[in-house]
């Protein structure tokens, strides 16, 4: 390979490489983003250019590949991203309508309770009322 296409050598080339595509497998795994597996791809295929170091169609077909491969790891991150923060207020969203729904039925249950409290009370005054109650009333 020519020097000055890459200033560390085939070893150190591939042990970087090795290292980067186990760093993104390994976030991929961890966080389901989309973007790492295609730079772990975009890591590996730069080794193919040792396959034929002297033919320039190989080389800048291999710099074109490199080229779509990162925008296509941008774009796939910026997707993942609006969908999973729409995905997060949507679930914030939903969390507060259950909070306000479940809020509302306690004090419904409450005003139930209170009504209910009210009724017993007002059934009580209303019952007629027994002979000596009567009389003690009359004393007063």
């Amino acid at each position: 390979m020519n020097t000055n296409l890459f200033p560390i050598g085939v070893e150190k080339h591939i042990i970087f490489v090795v290292i980067a595509t186990a760093f993104f497998i390994l976030q991929f795994v961890r966080t389901k983003r989309w973007y790492q597996l295609v730079m772990a791809t975009a890591f590996c295929v730069s080794l193919l250019l040792y396959t034929a170091p002297d033919n320039k169609a190989v080389f800048y077909g291999i710099g074109i590949t490199e080229a779509v491969l990162l925008l296509a790891a941008l774009v796939l991150n910026i997707i993942q991203s609006v969908r999973i923060s729409r995905a997060e207020k949507a679930k914030k969203a939903a969390e507060e309508a259950a909070e306000a729904a479940k809020a509302l039925e306690d004090v419904s249950g409450e005003n139930a309770e209170s009504a209910q409290t009210d009724a017993e009370t007002e059934a009580a005054d209303a019952a007629p009322q027994s002979d000596d109650a009567k009389a003690a009333e009359t004393e007063d």
